[in-house]
């Protein structure tokens, strides 16, 4: 045996020149296969809840955003609302949040807790469409994917975490928990002991966003949804920390934020559709909010989170 023979690195090569015999001519020189529009993870951030006052929101922009959010109950099971529908979750068990999707938290009892939240941006989503509205019991291969997200990111061998190889990873969770079992049945569409909060927010919500031309006095909402003023105002102080006012402006700018991002209006129109007289006043308002102008936040979401834009399509950003 030669010592070529016996070179394990002369065999890959052999073993390479024997595959590329098989490639063809590209199509283009300059377009090829790219990460954007993949399951491919970024702007990654982690973070965990022990304590049931951690879930107050502050108002309904907390709710509603453009990332997605997983969520992994590690201790204490509680009920997870996600849209119109709330969902118990136990231990080892998690829900992902899709983009603009209403949720919260605030029913879980108080007492000791782990919950564990990973907020991401995604290219495309199709291949785990499935795993809208639909909560899964983690398996082992998904709990192992988990902790090595953990510990490279808690742990990493540089001096930052390897967000390419987290990214990976977590991608590979989520396809796991495409394939994962569902919760049962008995604990999808459940009514919690604050069920008539849920309705009347819903309720209020659908109000709200079919007449965000013109916000309606706390008088007329109440009167159109057959509640008394009181018990509204009792509802939105009370359970939500917030006034009526207040969410009423932020549903307007939520609603807003899903139209840049969802579609091709330009400022001026996602302004109009607001409810905002001026650009200038949707504008000032939006960036106090999200901490960015409606044209910086279109760009990032349509190139981040739409990157068939980011290929080469155009899109108004007026």
């Amino acid at each position: 045996m030669t010592k070529a023979n016996r070179d394990p690195g002369n065999s890959s090569a052999e073993a390479i020149r024997y595959a590329i015999r098989f490639l063809r001519p590209p199509a283009s020189l300059f377009s090829g296969l790219t990460w954007r529009g993949t399951m491919a993870p970024d702007n990654i951030v982690f973070f965990k809840r022990t304590d049931t006052t951690e879930f107050k929101p502050e108002g309904v922009i907390n709710n509603y955003h453009h990332r997605f959010e997983l969520v992994v109950v590690l201790e204490k099971a509680g009920p997870v609302r996600i849209g119109e529908r709330s969902y118990l979750l136990q231990p080892c068990e998690a829900a992902l949040v899709f983009p603009n999707q209403f949720h919260h938290y605030m029913d879980v009892e108080p007492g000791v807790m782990e919950w564990l939240f990973i907020t991401f941006d995604l290219g495309s989503s199709d291949r785990i469409a499935s795993l809208k509205d639909a909560p899964r019991i983690l398996g082992q291969r998904e709990l192992e994917f988990l902790r090595q997200i953990i510990h490279d990111y808690l742990h990493p061998s540089g001096k930052e975490p390897d967000a390419v190889k987290i990214s990976y990873t977590l991608s590979r969770l989520l396809l796991g928990m495409a394939e994962a079992p569902p919760i049962p049945g008995s604990r999808q569409d459940i009514h919690s002991s604050a069920n008539v909060r849920d309705v009347i927010l819903e309720r209020i919500n659908e109000y709200i966003r079919s007449h965000l031309q013109k916000a309606p006095a706390i008088g007329t909402l109440a009167a159109a949804l057959g509640y008394s003023v009181s018990h509204l105002r009792t509802v939105f102080r009370t359970e939500l920390g917030v006034s009526l006012g207040k969410y009423i402006r932020e549903s307007r700018l939520s609603r807003a934020a899903m139209l840049l991002q969802s579609t091709e209006m330009n400022i001026s129109e996602v302004a109009s559709e607001s409810g905002f007289d001026s650009i200038f006043a949707f504008s000032r308002a939006f960036k106090k909010a999200y901490g960015v102008p409606p044209k910086s936040y279109s760009k990032f979401v349509r190139e981040r989170i739409m990157p068939r834009h980011a290929a080469g399509e155009s899109h108004p950003t007026k």
